[in-house]
């Protein structure tokens, strides 16, 4: 269901958004402190790297799997609940990896559990609920804006989830991180808009007959699956996927090589800096310049750009779908490089194909007829809001 833009102060787009930034903050920066965790985990339990790179690719892929029904269902019926589920049962799946002691465990509570809480709770789905929100001359912004928070929650959660290990254990960190999720993520939750009335469904579907469509606009999700555009931007987006290997293991690979961990620590919040930076910068740009030419560099606009293609009306699934490649890529990676590692000592091999794939994705992302297919140049952006 949506809202008209009468039913709600324009201030309310704000409030959504520090919502999603608060949420996107905690899960992706918890997804995020993995890597800080890989060695010791492994050490304790004795189990080699494909084993926890395997447990994480489940996660992935899993969450990835659920992705287009989520967003089916926040298209259907709002993000409150559904956001407002996830991040509880993410906090606990959390909190329970403090327990674990064997892989059977460790497969239910962070594969399954808390993969199946990211499903509902992914930064597609709240960049989803804010470009609903937002008009097309800030949409862009307004995600770049949710997406470097994210990169934010990267930063601060590595580092102060690697002081807490050095201090308690992983254990222990695990079951403090799990606290701190439930207690700011539930909140932030429950001020996403809900269910809406038939009412103000009809009300605002009236008005969007008036207002001018994109060339690909579609009612059923279904139908953009006939399209080129969107396999051009699942194509860029599963080998996307493929450097999240990187970023789990990079802590791993960099002790490895004889740097300390708080070194190691150090670089990884870098990049994390630099991803901030460039998120921003990105989403103003990109409103100049064009969504696919950002596209070509970096993945933080997928949604804007797949909004101004096929609509707001089913965004919410488009984004799942466009997600589930990106995870499928990100899960195959992670599995191989624990693999790898365990076949040859190293990660030289699994890093050097990431690279070459991302290369690949810029290439497939700049080939996309934006001009043609976008509503920002074929006519007028329609203003829609709601969930």
């Amino acid at each position: 269901m949506t809202q008209t833009t009468q039913e709600q102060p324009p201030t309310y787009r704000w409030v959504i958004l520090i919502a999603a930034c608060i949420i996107g903050f905690m899960l992706v920066g918890a997804r995020e402190t993995l890597g800080n965790f890989l060695k010791p985990i492994t050490g304790e339990l004795h189990w080699d790297r494909e084993t926890i790179s395997l447990i994480a690719a489940i996660n992935l892929w899993l969450s990835g799997l659920l992705q287009p029904f989520t967003g089916h269902i926040m298209d259907r019926f709002g993000a409150k609940w559904l956001f407002a589920s996830s991040v509880t049962l993410y906090g606990l799946g959390v909190l329970l990896v403090g327990f674990t002691h064997t892989a059977w465990y460790m497969i239910f509570v962070y594969g399954v559990v808390v993969g199946s809480a990211t499903a509902g709770s992914s930064i597609s789905l709240s960049n989803a609920l804010v470009a609903q929100w937002f008009p097309a001359q800030r949409r862009a912004f307004a995600i770049s804006v949710n997406n470097a928070c994210v990169a934010l929650g990267r930063l601060a959660l590595l580092t102060l989830s690697f002081y807490a290990y050095t201090l308690y254990g992983w254990r222990w960190t695990h079951i403090y991180l799990g606290a701190g999720i439930l207690l700011v993520t539930i909140p932030a939750a429950l001020v996403f808009p809900g269910h809406r009335s038939t009412a103000a469904h009809r009300a605002q579907a009236a008005r969007q007959r008036t207002t001018a469509q994109g060339p690909l606009e579609v009612v059923r999700w279904s139908e953009a699956l006939r399209t080129l555009p969107l396999w051009q931007i699942m194509g860029g987006y599963f080998v996307c996927g493929m450097t999240v290997g990187l970023s789990m293991h990079f802590i791993a690979f960099a002790t490895d090589h004889g740097y300390q961990h708080a070194d190691a620590v150090v670089a990884q919040g870098t990049m994390a800096v630099a991803i901030f930076c460039g998120s921003l910068l990105a989403g103003l740009v990109a409103d100049h310049i064009g969504r696919k030419n950002v596209l070509g560099l970096a993945y933080a606009l997928v949604i804007a750009l797949t909004g101004e293609i096929y609509g707001m009306r089913t965004l919410g699934t488009l984004g799942g779908v466009s997600l589930l490649a990106h995870q499928m890529g990100g899960g195959l990676s992670v599995w191989l490089a624990g693999k790898l590692y365990d076949l040859t000592g190293g990660y030289d091999f699994s890093f050097t194909l990431a690279t070459l794939a991302l290369v690949g994705a810029s290439l497939v992302s700049f080939s996309i007829a934006e001009r043609r297919y976008s509503m920002r140049y074929t006519t007028p952006a329609p203003y829609v809001v709601g969930d």
